[in-house]
């Protein structure tokens, strides 16, 4: 900064050589009283665009951060930092000052963003600006370099990735927020600028545009007070002829309207805000660390044990519900129905925690989705104008009345009898093979492709170890084949299932059987085998003609294996506000079931939101969370030695375990 100080102050030192200060001031005092308001009209402006950019950064990194106090914040902290030199560290250091619930790390990441995000689009603009304005040198040059450039920026944004260079990336909707409100904010301050000079020496705001642009970033990179030395000389060498006295009065103008006032209102303001109650560290995230095994198996939803894989959250959200939820790049997904805070309860406002979840999703500038919802919350999303279409049948078992007899269940006892006849053994472990199931899992993954993901379990060692698994062995004490459960105290749901090439005929319906005789055995009331895509979407006409040809031969063998169990079948539901979310959060879902991201194990966390209930209430909830789950891990009910389950049909070995 020193050095473009000195090397400014040589070149004005120069070209002041024969400035007569009279005429520079008899400029000032002819400025009309109408170009000087609207100068001023565009500063506040301005400032209004920064609080957008800022609020943008906040809504990308999930900060908790109202959205008044944070604009209010967001002016200030630009005001002074822009005025006074060292813009994001002092920026950084007035919004810890005015927002104390953030950190003094997260608002260094706010001022990070702001900055990089400035000079990124201001880069943009510039080579706009400079392919359209006529009369502008290099203009095919820089249309080629703007095609690049949004190409790139295109390509990095819907990148399956997560990350550049270990930072989370933003999403479009994010992007364009910021660069709208950046566009807002210089074109509110070439206007100032343009209003404070001589109409001789700018007849247009477009002329003055491109050169002020230009100006304002070399100005700002400098981190100079106000873009000292850089700024002036960017504009007073597009000057070569006379007026030089004119344009430095404008220069001063401008200074004093963009510059000077604010930075005095900023200071102020920081000097004497109230400082607010410090919001507790834990409104943030709590780790998962803290969520027990046991407490996981209280949940009225199996489903939440798939947090351990990292790439869901469960959400505390509006009148202590809770939620199993994923963030993908534009969309919030809402999973499964949502449970209330004791166990086999659900929320009592279904409203309400609708609205908490839609504020979520807006908060972080993304869409929402609801994914395999009851029916109970698909009628509660619809009142609230939701688009809704069904997505799934679950098929689900009472363990406690399941049996074998009955037609409907002939192909069942088929199987079974193929897979007694190939001397298959059946296993409930209690410390399952890791090693023999790896090596399973690894041959199934030849066989059929990338594993499944997101609302799917993936295979692992830690996450296997943790669940409920069935293993199928053969004579010779080979593994053939294990399936998976997320294993709740009331429900067990079907998670994984991985079979090597070897596995005779039958075993994998062996396995269902002996899991179904270990549920009966532990009182479980209801063990679900996953849901199968509902062909054609429910929709009528050449629209579920079309799907339906889309997805022929999809799905079939899966449903059918489900239907040899004659289960009840339970239809699920996709929603979102509105057919455009529901078709674009459905496609992104989708992309993220067939091409997960990797697991992310080392980063789970336990995200709580508090929507609009203010801090305090949040920290209620936190709390209330926290006892309510963590506090359970007393609870545990694990028996030792073995037991016996009745036989099935197939040679069949339990160890007690809880669920």
């Amino acid at each position: 900064m020193l050095g473009v100080l000195a090397v400014s102050a040589l070149y004005l030192a120069h070209r002041s050589q024969g400035f007569n200060m009279a005429e520079v001031w008899a400029s000032l005092l002819a400025l009309a009283p109408g170009r000087i308001a609207l100068a001023f009209g565009a500063v506040a402006l301005a400032f209004v665009a920064v609080a957008g950019q800022e609020r943008a950064v906040v809504a990308h990194l999930a900060l908790p951060v109202g959205r008044w106090r944070g604009a209010r914040a967001a002016a200030a902290s630009a005001a002074v930092s822009q005025t006074l030199g060292f813009g994001p560290v002092l920026g950084a250091l007035v919004r810890r000052r005015l927002l104390p619930e953030l950190t003094l790390l997260q608002s260094f990441a706010v001022s990070a963003g702001i900055t990089l995000g400035f000079f990124g689009g201001l880069g943009l603009f510039v080579l706009a600006l400079w392919a359209v304005v006529p009369g502008l040198a290099h203009r095919g040059l820089s249309a080629a370099g703007l095609a690049m450039a949004l190409a790139l920026l295109g390509a990095l944004a819907l990148a399956r990735q997560p990350e550049i260079i270990g930072l989370r990336k933003p999403n479009l909707f994010i992007l364009g927020r910021f660069l709208a409100w950046l566009a807002l904010d210089l074109a509110a301050l070439a206007t100032a600028f343009w209003a404070v000079l001589p109409q001789y020496l700018a007849p247009g705001l477009i002329e003055v545009l491109p050169i002020f642009l230009l100006a304002l970033g070399l100005g700002t990179a400098s981190g100079s007070p106000g873009g000292l030395g850089a700024f002036d000389v960017a504009i007073l060498a597009w000057l070569p002829g006379d007026g030089a006295e004119a344009l430095l009065a404008g220069i001063l103008a401008y200074r004093a309207l963009a510059y000077l006032l604010p930075a005095l209102c900023g200071i102020l303001w920081t000097l004497t805000a109230r400082r607010g109650a410090l919001v507790p560290e834990a409104l943030g995230t709590l780790e998962v660390q803290r969520l027990s095994s046991e407490a996981l198996a209280d949940l009225p939803e199996a489903e939440a044990q798939l947090i351990r894989q990292g790439q869901l959250r469960l959400l505390s959200l509006g009148g202590g519900g809770l939620w199993l939820s994923g963030q993908l790049a534009h969309t919030r997904v809402m999973l499964g129905r949502p449970m209330g805070g004791s166990p086999g309860q659900m929320p009592a406002d279904a409203q309400a925690i609708l609205a908490a979840a839609e504020t979520v999703a807006r908060s972080e500038a993304r869409l929402l989705c609801l994914y395999k919802i009851d029916a109970r919350t698909a009628l509660a999303a619809r009142a609230r104008g939701h688009a809704v279409l069904p997505v799934a049948r679950e098929a689900v078992l009472e363990p406690g009345g399941f049996h074998l007899s009955g037609p409907e269940r002939a192909g069942l006892r088929r199987k079974l009898s193929h897979a007694r006849k190939a001397g298959v053994m059946v296993e409930d472990c209690a410390n399952p093979p890791l090693a023999e199931m790896e090596a399973v899992a690894a041959a199934w993954s030849a066989t059929h492709g990338q594993e499944r993901g997101f609302s799917m379990g993936q295979w692992d060692r830690l996450y296997a170890s943790r669940q409920r698994v069935f293993t199928a062995w053969a004579a010779d004490g080979r593994l053939l084949a294990f399936v998976t459960f997320h294993a709740a105290r009331r429900r067990w749901v079907l998670d994984l299932v991985r079979f090597g090439p070897d596995a005779p005929d039958g075993t994998i319906y062996a396995l269902i059987v002996a899991a179904l005789g270990a549920a009966r055995w532990q009182e479980v009331q209801e063990l679900s085998l996953a849901a199968v895509p509902l062909r054609g979407l429910g929709l009528t006409g050449w629209r579920g003609a079309f799907l339906r040809r889309c997805t022929a031969g999809k799905g079939q063998g899966l449903e059918q294996f489900k239907q040899c169990f004659a289960p009840r079948w339970r239809r699920l539901y996709i929603a979102a506000p509105g057919p455009l979310s529901l078709i674009l959060g459905g496609l992104e879902l989708t992309r993220a079931i067939l091409r997960p991201a990797p697991l992310a194990q080392g980063r789970r966390r336990l995200v709580v939101f508090s929507g609009r209930l203010g801090w305090a209430r949040g920290a209620a909830l936190i709390d209330a969370a926290r006892s309510r789950i963590a506090g359970r891990s007393a609870a545990s009910q694990d028996d030792a030695g073995e037991v016996s389950a009745p036989k099935m049909g197939v040679a069949a070995k339990t160890r007690g375990r809880a669920a």
